[in-house]
């Protein structure tokens, strides 16, 4: 009986023994006093850890016991805290102090120091904002995009080119969000800069592959932009004035309990003044910009807060021709978020995004207005639940609806010879549902799945026309026109888009991850340029534009030497897709009121391998990153005025396939930084004339394969000098200088080559963006 009895104790206590409890609690930032988000919070001897939310907020479920709790965040000092978890749940709220020697890491910061082989996700780039102002760049002015072009995977179709490419893919293929809403307009002055003020960012993150399920509606990237809470503590400002842009942010509380605190921020440009040194005809061109940031947040209670943030910006520029361009962004965010317990947190987000471009002719007998709208409205329910510290499972939907206008002119003086023409207008309504889990079972095994759903619907009043069967579509073969009322289905589509991400831990220091997602996209940008311009438009799928669809393999190795200070990584990827917008030989694109005819359907193949060396601390620190990319495409018609170079694969316009980026930032004494930028890419592809024919008694330049040429290799050195006022970690009001020389060597990468009939020759012209270099002055202050 006693012995019965004394293996029934034994055993309640040997049960008793596994129950787990939370060492839970919130971090801050020991200047600011806000909460710190995407700090590595672990226990190395156990190899289970965590991160941060939002709010700073974190919790971890262990066994009763003593631990070791290391808090790190690059940018700050790490801290080492005991806990004891006995028979209660532990509270655990810690201050981090930042630490001035972490601020100028190149590119990736927010995380834990081992990120890039702990952490699940992979093909993820984050921008250190601290950082970016020792990174040389043209007019001396920080930009967020521009920074992103030196990671391996990611770049531009030419200088000054408006927009990015990742991975082979079109620039609208990049889903683009600040604060939750989506930024259609990425650029000020037609690509030359970002319109993205830096000081008011609080955090970058690119995802390349291995997009979440939460996001989904284009094909290539998601990026992340978020900007900064606002100071709770007090009153303070940053700002600056260069050569040809000045800002100012100010932010801090509002109320005495600092539940209450705002952000305030505009950046203003006088571009005309540089302009006019350029030769000519670039000296006679204007232009002007400015962009706006504000933020409120009431925190309720530490566990909830409501926030409002507001984002503009307004473009002019005027050619000598007399052309006025002008655009305008504006995105408008609601969220109340809510942390219900350590194990449970949800957000509420509304947005909505316009986007509105105007064209002006100002000529004597050719006045008009002509413009161009998209307007996006969102509503969205993100939820996160932690059931157990080996599962993390996320949930949400999400419903928007689109209203846009593809083009209509209008003449704006009574001798003007312009007819007005007004497309008609396009509705669509998006339905979105995900739920996905990040698994770990083992401590060397972390596997993310996650599925979402999405549900398009083009909807009335509009109207579609119908095309003769056997021909080509055309103006000419429209048999009917189909007119739907308002709110009826003009063309449903929708379907399954699973995404899954895999990390296995081969030693301490390396890891093995691959990952595969789909994506569709229902929005597309129509346009016949390069890169974006302010006269491209978006169309909504219909019946016959169907959505692209992408599918995209990735399979990396990533090992971290000295104790993180050097990260490796090799990436290979694939990507397959579908019904991709491509246009017919001499298509009519702007005001065309039978678009679908010249609109054509395309196949498109990317793969790459992408390397990566960087290190990250220390006194001189950089990255070395190379990418081997192709990128093709094909269109396959029965009929032969539609083929485009024979039905065969040809390299897309973004096609470069040798991408090389060295950047190197090296901390000299009394705050000093000397930086470094070298960039080498593959020519575009390109269509020069290979014949010519007579029209009408005069010869005419023939082209026949497109994108069967390439222009000249680009390569490029950047160098910066920044001198940080800064004596000590935490100090308020401080200075820095910096003095930047964009192309140091003055090379003129040529942009375009353009091929013109003269007599009976014919000529080529090449067209250099900035054929020389470019120094600037930048004086930056803290207060």
């Amino acid at each position: 009986m006693r012995l019965t009895l004394g293996l029934v104790l034994l055993a309640v206590s040997a049960v008793r023994a596994q129950d787990r409890y939370w060492i839970r609690g919130r971090i801050t930032d020991g200047a600011s006093g806000r909460g710190l988000p995407n700090v590595s919070i672990t226990i190395k001897k156990q190899g289970v850890g965590t991160l941060s939310d939002s709010t700073g907020a974190y919790g971890l479920r262990v066994l009763p016991g003593l631990y070791s709790l290391t808090y790190s965040r690059i940018g700050y000092y790490s801290r080492s805290v005991p806990a004891d978890v006995s028979r209660t749940d532990e509270v655990v709220d810690v201050m981090l102090n930042p630490d001035i020697r972490q601020l100028e890491e190149v590119s990736v910061t927010g995380r834990a120091p081992d990120a890039n082989v702990s952490a699940t996700q992979m093909s993820v780039v984050k921008l250190d904002m601290k950082s970016l102002r020792n990174i040389p760049v043209v007019f001396g002015e920080v930009d967020v995009l521009k920074a992103l072009t030196l990671q391996p995977g990611v770049s531009t179709v030419g200088e000054g080119a408006g927009g990015f490419n990742v991975r082979g893919g079109r620039t609208d293929q990049n889903l683009v969000l600040l604060d939750g809403a989506p930024l259609y307009n990425t650029s000020h002055l037609l690509g030359l800069l970002s319109n993205l003020n830096a000081d008011a960012i609080q955090d970058v993150t690119l995802y390349k592959g291995g997009i979440p399920a939460a996001y989904g509606g284009r094909l290539s990237s998601l990026l992340l932009m978020n900007t900064k809470t606002g100071e709770t503590d007090r009153l303070s400002s940053t700002g600056g004035i260069g050569l040809m842009t000045s800002r100012l942010l100010v932010q801090g509380p509002i109320t005495k309990d600092k539940k209450l605190t705002f952000l305030a921020g505009g950046r203003m440009a006088y571009p005309s003044l540089l302009l006019g040194l350029f030769p000519a005809p670039t000296n006679r061109n204007r232009a002007s910009f400015y962009d706006l940031n504000g933020r409120i947040t009431y925190r309720f209670t530490p566990n909830s807060q409501l926030t409002t943030t507001l984002y503009r910006s307004f473009d002019t520029f005027k050619f000598p021709q007399d052309t006025l361009y002008t655009t305008q962004s504006t995105l408008l965010t609601a969220r109340f978020s809510q942390r219900v317990n350590t194990r449970l947190s949800f957000n509420l987000t509304a947005t909505q995004s316009d986007y509105r471009f105007f064209l002006d002719g100002q000529g004597a007998a050719n006045t008009y207005r002509y413009r161009s709208t998209l307007r996006q409205r969102d509503a969205r329910f993100d939820g996160l639940w932690m059931p157990r510290p080996s599962h993390r499972i996320e949930f949400g939907s999400s419903l928007t609806a689109y209203v846009l206008l593809p083009g209509a002119i209008t003449p704006t003086g009574a001798r003007s010879n312009i007819i007005s023409q007004t497309l008609a207008a396009e509705q669509a309504r998006e339905w979105a549902g995900y739920l996905s889990d990040e698994w770990t079972p083992l401590r060397w095994l972390s596997i993310q799945v996650g599925v979402r759903y999405a549900r398009f619907s083009n909807i009335g009043p509009g109207e579609a026309y119908q095309y003769a069967e056997g021909v080509p579509r055309s103006r000419e073969t429209i048999t009917d026109t189909l007119h739907y009322g308002s709110g009826k289905p003009v063309a449903r589509y929708g379907g399954w888009e699973p995404r899954m991400t895999a990390r296995v831990n081969l030693t301490t220091a390396s890891s093995l991850k691959f990952s595969y997602h789909r994506t569709r996209q229902f929005l597309h940008l129509i346009s016949n340029t390069t890169a974006i311009s302010p006269v491209d438009f978006w169309k909504l799928s219909n019946a016959l534009v169907t959505p692209a669809v992408a599918d995209q393999w990735a399979v990396g190795y990533f090992h971290n030497f000295r104790d993180n200070q050097y990260e490796t990584s090799l990436e290979v990827y694939r990507k397959e897709m579908t019904q991709l917008v491509e246009y017919r030989n001499g298509a009519t694109l702007l005001l065309n009121p039978a678009l679908d005819a010249d609109l054509l359907a395309a196949q498109g193949r990317a793969y790459g391998v992408e390397v990566s060396v960087q290190k990250t601390r220390g006194l001189l620190t950089g990255l070395l990153a190379y990418t081997f990319a192709r990128t093709l495409a094909r269109v396959q018609t029965t009929y032969a005025r539609d083929q485009i170079n024979g039905g065969a694969w040809y390299p897309s316009t973004f096609d470069r396939p040798h991408n090389l980026t060295l950047a190197t930032q090296w901390k000299w004494s009394r705050g000093w930084t000397f930086g470094t930028n070298f960039i080498y890419t593959s020519g575009r592809p390109t269509t020069y004339p290979d014949g010519t024919y007579r029209l009408n008694g005069s010869k005419v330049l023939d082209y026949s394969q497109r994108n069967a040429d390439r222009i000249p290799d680009y390569h490029r050195l950047d160098v910066s000098f920044t001198k940080d006022g800064r004596r000590r970690p935490g100090q308020h009001r401080y200075s820095n200088w910096s003095v930047s020389f964009y192309n140091v060597y003055a090379r003129k990468n040529p942009y375009s080559i353009y091929f013109q009939r003269v007599n009976t020759t014919t000529r080529s012209y090449q067209l250099s963006v900035f054929g020389t270099i470019i120094p600037s002055l930048s004086w930056n202050f803290n207060y």
